[in-house]
């Protein structure tokens, strides 16, 4: 839908300065207007930029084995020409205000003065229009176009000043040409530097980048955001995020960064696509879990009415969390302990704990010990002979 509304604008452009072209050639030949004549040909620059745009509007939506990222990038290469045509205009504006030494008698200068307010007219309104549409659909290409007809209508402004300088007989147009044409070669130095920048892989903007790192934090699951690098080409921008999760199965891993990706595609336009790897915050030490009562005795799944998580370092010190209450949910609270261990009496019986626990990754140790301390040594003692027979201790 957006590519059709594109090429649709692009389209329009492009009879609206062929019409505009010919109009301005027509009454610039009969009334012997070097101005409008100039004019017309400056017109002529927009249609043939307007070829360009819509061409590189229609090649921007091609797939292709030889691009698999895309053609997107011919919309910026297309608005890098028509910035380029942007400063042709600009200088054709000031070689004819202050170099051209030819004097014409203009005749019948009100039939100009017709052809160029309704010329400006068309051009004003069509331009404020095309650049509302191309923010909308985040086109570059349609900025840019915009921007260009924009600059035929300060031009515009020029050769009417002329003419009614004509009328009246003064002649002011060259210093208005001069005025007008730093504007147009302003908006043909943005839209270059904009389109270098893209080509170049600039990254987004720093207001854009951060709105995806608050979808991201927002999850529980994430402890932290390595990196992120985004890009765009075209209308359509590109994720590279590296994020630290907690200590979760594969499948439940996967199932959090689709999720995510997902978010960010729905909150932030135009993104193609979102590319996240993930790793585990702790890739040492063991997060052990007690189910406890009150007096910390040890309980089982469904008498416990507490969970008191411990690290444990590479070097084997301990590290106590302040407790949890077990109320409502259990197996959600015990989810977001990120335990790698859970100390209990027995498994649980309950299907929705034993789910949670298996695609959170988090192993049961069944004790027969009452106390934290006495089960704690006996979850170390069983580690570290693990790790010896893992060659890491």
């Amino acid at each position: 839908m957006n590519q059709t509304l594109k090429e649709r604008w692009i389209l329009g452009s492009l009879l609206l300065n062929l019409f505009l072209s010919v109009l301005k050639l027509f009454f610039g030949v009969i009334t012997n207007s070097l101005g409008l004549i100039a004019e017309a040909i400056h017109s002529f620059s927009d249609l043939v930029a307007s070829v360009i745009s819509f061409i590189g509007v229609k090649l921007s939506a091609k797939k292709s084995e030889d691009f698999p990222y895309g053609l997107y990038k011919i919309e910026n290469i297309a608005a890098l020409i028509i910035s380029l045509f942007l400063f042709l205009a600009g200088y054709e504006i000031i070689k004819e205000a202050f170099f051209h030494h030819e004097e014409r008698q203009v005749s019948n200068p009100e039939y100009a003065i017709i052809v160029m307010a309704l010329a400006m007219i068309l051009t004003f309104f069509y331009s404020r229009f095309e650049k509302q549409a191309g923010k909308k659909l985040n086109s570059p290409t349609l900025i840019a176009d915009a921007e260009h007809i924009w600059a035929d209508f300060l031009s515009s402004i020029i050769v009417l000043i002329g003419l009614i300088g004509v009328y009246f007989g003064y002649n002011i147009d060259k210093y208005a040409a001069a005025v007008v044409s730093l504007f147009i070669f302003h908006s043909g130095f943005e839209i270059m530097k904009d389109s270098i920048k893209v080509l170049l892989d600039f990254t987004l903007e720093k207001e854009e980048l951060q709105k995806i790192k608050n979808i991201i934090l927002k999850h529980p699951a994430i402890v932290d955001i390595k990196s992120i690098k985004g890009r765009s080409a075209g209308s359509y921008k590109f994720l590279e995020i590296e994020i630290l999760m907690h200590n979760l199965s594969l499948r439940e891993a996967h199932r959090i960064v689709d999720e995510i990706a997902q978010q960010i595609k729905e909150k932030i336009p135009n993104i193609d696509s979102v590319i996240i790897h993930y790793e585990p915050a702790r890739q040492e030490g063991l997060r052990v879990a007690f189910l406890t009562d009150e007096e910390e005795n040890i309980k089982d799944f469904e008498t416990a009415t507490y969970i008191t998580v411990f690290d444990i370092t590479k070097d084997f010190e301990i590290i106590k969390n302040p407790p949890i209450k077990l109320s409502g949910n259990k197996s959600k609270i015990i989810e977001k302990s990120r335990a790698d261990v859970i100390v209990s009496k027995n498994h649980p019986l309950d299907f929705g704990i034993r789910f949670s626990l298996s695609r959170s990754s988090i192993m049961v140790w069944e004790t027969e010990k009452q106390k934290i301390e006495d089960a704690m040594q006996e979850v170390i003692k069983s580690w570290k002979e693990f790790l010896k027979k893992e060659g890491e201790l």
